[in-house]
């Protein structure tokens, strides 16, 4: 499709976006962005938040869009009018679009707006209200010197905080497993990711959850579509490969600086991730 090839990895530069038009606002709890962003060139898109992301497609056409959850649907997939995509907290999106125009709005939601709910990693999800609001909002935002625009969309916040809160942030009542929240899922991610050179253990990770370890186990599994150790190793690769790409530390100073015990250990992890040794890695990034 292009030179890119594959959707952004957290680690090569992103592709430069081509914006036409960018309007933000923050209305009650709801941070908005109504968007159009030419997509004739690739364009990288990219979430890791410690809030949801509701996108909502408005219009525009693209030719091919490659996206990636680290727990969620992935592959190829095109948005239609009206289609939301929905990226819950602490869960990494990346896609790669091109075709002409796209016209969207995105909400970044606090979990606390959502009762804490999990939500759950979505494409071409519907919801009629939701869209609704978004094409509203997506002309009242522009209008930033308009004291009735300003009101009327104050107005479509207020009843989509409500509509959010009783459609996604209602837990299921039955009786079940304990599933990490969004926030247990925020809490984790930033132990791990603030923390990559320190000793992580299951007990400590389960207690930072207020959850014993056979049950932190699966609930993590289910969360993060990892197990914790596929995970810490995860981070620590991501964060050894960035600073390989843009840095200048010594890659014996960059095996430690991310948590392994010794640079044999990082070569043959860095490799098996990879496909490369970290040297050859570096090389090429120059």
């Amino acid at each position: 499709m292009n030179d890119l090839g594959t959707v952004w990895d957290g680690i090569r530069p992103r592709s430069p976006r081509d914006v036409v038009a960018r309007h933000q606002a923050r209305i009650g709890q709801l941070d908005i962005l109504a968007a159009t962003e030419n997509l004739e060139a690739p364009t990288d898109w990219a979430f890791e938040e410690n809030h949801h992301v509701f996108v909502v497609h408005l219009g525009g056409r693209l030719d091919r869009m490659d996206c990636e959850f680290s727990v969620g649907p992935s592959g190829p997939v095109l948005p239609s009018r009206g289609d939301v995509w929905m990226i819950p907290a602490a869960c990494r999106y990346a896609a790669l679009a091109q075709g002409e125009r796209a016209e969207f709005v995105e909400f970044g939601v606090p979990t606390a707006l959502l009762a804490d709910a999990p939500l759950i990693a979505r494409v071409q999800h519907r919801d009629t209200f939701l869209f609704d609001a978004a094409a509203r909002l997506f002309e009242l935002v522009r209008d930033v010197d308009d004291d009735l625009a300003r009101m009327a969309s104050h107005e479509v916040g207020d009843a989509l905080e409500r509509h959010l809160f009783q459609r996604y942030g209602h837990r299921d009542p039955r009786p079940m497993r304990r599933a990490l929240s969004a926030s247990d899922r925020n809490r984790l991610v930033d132990a791990i990711r603030g923390q990559l050179d320190a000793q992580h253990s299951l007990a400590a990770l389960a207690a930072l959850v207020g959850m014993d370890v056979r049950g932190f186990t699966g609930a993590f599994q289910h969360a993060f579509g990892l197990s914790p150790w596929q995970y810490v190793m995860r981070a620590r690769l991501d964060e050894a490969a960035r600073r390989l790409w843009h840095g200048e530390e010594p890659v014996t100073e960059v095996a430690l600086a991310t948590g392994f015990a010794s640079p044999s250990h990082f070569a043959t992890a860095f490799a098996r991730r990879f496909g490369v040794p970290p040297t050859r890695y570096r090389a090429a990034a120059r």
